[in-house]
């Protein structure tokens, strides 16, 4: 075992269980194409799309094996039948999109296990068709000397991805310090960076397979960093990064590049909250527009047409699963505090953690928006089991946001 928190027996039966799926999408592909071929049509959706999100399923189920093999200690040849099955998915998927961590696993796994070129750069054709602007990946990318020659200075998730700059830089002048600095991140920034995404106990749940930093093994064998401080850590895949040492990779020094979008586009920043100025104070001015938008609908639009203006744009269609429980719940109008809580959760302003879980873990994934102001912690108290959490000016004082009642948070007690 690789990964001792997995459990055996279950892992096992999870692989077996996605053989099953696999074959059965397999065998609905195969219908689907019938279908298609004779002109019918046996589903409400096109059968072009049935096709490509069965192909999406299957790429995620060998993914997942992948994962669950390496976790139980299979030898590494066995997961690149599982690789190379999930390449062929993924040729199939249409415009369905696979997701960050997915594409950096998979252009990783491709580097570890040295698989032809040409896999890569259907990879770095994927990358361009979901827009994806991410450092890391074009590192590997570049660095796999392919022919892809964009680099971009910004990480599609900041933390922890952003940290990997500093080893990469450090490696150019300092190989031993750029493998210490590889080790603190390894051990202590990278699984920690993910816990927003729900790993912190996923170790607990039945289908837990294991969380491997593919990227981390890929950026090192790149470089040729020593790795033996992390072959027992349980997320950094060792024996992978040593599988194989025949591919040659271009030396990318991150300095000589010019970064295509080293400066953020301008957005069109509407400043100033008309409904409610007081706010202006917390709320960041590339939210004033909005904030402002939804004041005004909340007070002059039915429920039934706000509900469905912003059951996605703001997530309230997460929370009030159908109108009529929306309208239930604002029959006093007394939720536009929580309503604006619940609209900068989504981008990203807000952090939502759930009852159970401990700021400290969290608190480096809460962005400040406040360009470099001295700025305190606060926290919106909603009437549920989820805390919410901001960093406002330290001269802000607003003992509330309409219901919302408003309390700072001593940052030194909660580290």
């Amino acid at each position: 075992m690789r990964d001792p928190l997995c459990i055996e027996e279950k892992c096992r039966e999870g692989i077996e269980y996605n053989k099953e799926f696999i074959e059965e999408n397999r065998e609905e592909i195969k219908s689907f194409e019938e279908d298609e071929r004779n002109g019918i049509q046996r589903k409400a959706k096109d059968n072009k799309s049935l096709i490509e999100g069965r192909y999406l399923l299957n790429f995620n189920y060998e993914l997942e094996d992948i994962n669950a093999k390496y976790s139980l200690g299979e030898a590494i040849h066995t997961i690149e039948g599982d690789f190379d099955k999930a390449l062929i998915d993924l040729r199939h998927i249409g415009e369905n999109e696979v997701g960050y961590l997915n594409l950096i696993w998979m252009i990783s796994l491709g580097i570890l296990l040295e698989t032809d070129k040409k896999n890569l750069v259907s990879l770095a054709k994927l990358v361009e068709k979901e827009n994806m602007n991410d450092a890391v990946i074009d590192f590997l990318l570049c660095a796999s000397d392919i022919g892809y020659t964009k680099m971009t200075n910004r990480y599609y998730k900041e933390n922890p991805y952003a940290k990997t700059r500093e080893i990469i830089e450090l490696a150019q002048t300092d190989k031993k310090e750029a493998s210490k600095r590889l080790q603190t991140y390894m051990e202590k920034e990278w699984f920690k960076g993910h816990y927003d995404y729900e790993w912190k106990n996923a170790h607990k749940e039945p289908g837990y397979v294991g969380y491997w930093s593919f990227e981390t093994a890929a950026i090192v064998k790149i470089l040729g960093l020593d790795d033996t401080s992390l072959k027992d850590n349980n997320h950094y895949p060792y024996d992978l990064a040593h599988y194989k040492n025949e591919m040659k990779f271009k030396h990318i020094d991150l300095s000589e590049y010019h970064y295509e979008d080293e400066t953020e586009e301008i957005e069109d920043i509407v400043e100033g909250i008309e409904h409610n100025p007081a706010l202006e104070n917390i709320i960041p001015p590339k939210w004033h527009s909005l904030v402002n938008e939804l004041i005004h609908d909340y007070e002059n639009m039915d429920d039934s047409s706000f509900y469905e203006k912003y059951k996605k744009t703001i997530g309230i269609g997460q929370v009030w699963f159908l109108p009529q429980e929306y309208e239930e719940e604002n029959e006093q109008k007394n939720l536009l505090g929580s309503l604006i809580v619940f609209a900068l959760t989504v981008r990203d302003y807000i952090l939502q953690l759930d009852y159970k879980e401990d700021l400290e873990d969290y608190i480096d994934n809460l962005k400040n928006f406040w360009n470099g102001s001295e700025t305190k912690l606060i926290q919106f108290m909603l009437e549920n089991d989820q805390n919410y959490y901001a960093w406002v000016p330290k001269e802000a004082n607003i003992p509330n946001m309409y219901e919302v009642k408003i309390e700072s948070v001593d940052v030194e007690e909660v580290l």
